[in-house]
């Protein structure tokens, strides 16, 4: 069985095949970036607006007054 020698233009070639693979990736997801940040920006905004209103709540002193 003859195995065939693996040279550099092999590597090469095969490096640059997988690069524009990357390439061709990240541009078709790179419309979509704004939209996905947007989306987690206002999903950050409204979790830290319902745990601050909660924390309110709880540490909320009412104070009644009583006239004598």
């Amino acid at each position: 069985m003859a195995q065939d020698k693996i040279t550099r233009e092999d590597i090469k070639a095969k490096f640059e095949e997988l690069e524009s693979g990357l390439t061709k990736a990240g541009k078709t997801a790179l419309p979509a970036l704004p939209t996905i940040g947007t989306a987690v920006g206002v999903g950050v905004f409204v979790v830290a607006l319902y745990l601050g209103y909660r924390l309110g709540r709880k540490r909320n002193t009412i104070v009644e007054i009583t006239r004598i």
